[in-house]
């Protein structure tokens, strides 16, 4: 063979290996690209999980926040308490006792002088609230009505039923610690609120005047 032919023989054979090397350099760079847009596919899989996991956890706490029974107090403003200095679970009347108001639909169902059993966490807190700030304070609890008449219910009239309800929530008091200074009054509709929702209620007053 001359020198011409191993001079072109060992060209091609760079040439080859060069292009191969080349290959291999596309192939590497291809893998690197193609782990790169996995990885980015898993990262935005990631976020969109826990975007979806808070918007999950949001709506459950605001499912549980309607859910929950709360203590309402009277509006000053509207119905004629004087605004005073709130205190915990109660708030000073026009009066100077100080009192708890407790929505009638958070209590009992319609009709009903039966406490449920999502109430009792509500009244467990005034309960704990008295003996704690008002231990020798005498305790009225007073219930209240709307208008409408007793049509499905044993009691009759607003007035019994009123009264079936407040001695209810004494009866509850005493049974948690608060014993021999609690009173039960009904008082129907005689005192009604700006609506019937929120003239129906109990009313747990601690008399400090």
């Amino acid at each position: 063979m001359t020198r011409m032919g191993v001079r072109r023989g060992g060209f091609l054979g760079l040439v080859a290996v060069l292009g191969f090397a080349t290959i291999l350099g596309g192939c590497s760079n291809d893998k690197k690209l193609n782990i790169s847009m996995q990885e980015a596919a898993e990262l935005r899989e990631k976020n969109a999980s826990l975007e979806q996991a808070l918007r999950d956890k949001d709506a459950r706490l605001a499912e549980l926040e309607s859910q929950s029974p709360t203590t309402t107090f009277a509006d000053p403003m509207s119905e004629g308490r004087a605004s005073g200095t709130g205190n915990g679970n109660f708030s000073r009347n026009r009066d100077g006792n100080m009192v708890a108001e407790i929505a009638g639909n958070v209590l009992f169902d319609s009709g009903s002088a039966t406490i449920k059993t999502t109430a009792r966490k509500t009244l467990d807190g005034i309960a704990s609230e008295i003996k704690r700030k008002y231990p020798r304070n005498p305790i009225r609890v007073e219930g209240h009505t709307d208008s409408d008449p007793i049509t499905k219910s044993k009691w009759g009239t607003n007035d019994k039923l009123s009264q079936a309800r407040a001695d209810a929530v004494r009866q509850y008091l005493n049974n948690k610690g608060v014993q021999g200074r609690v009173e039960a009054m009904g008082f129907g509709a005689s005192q009604p609120k700006s609506t019937k929702a929120t003239s129906r209620r109990v009313e747990i007053v601690v008399v400090t005047e």
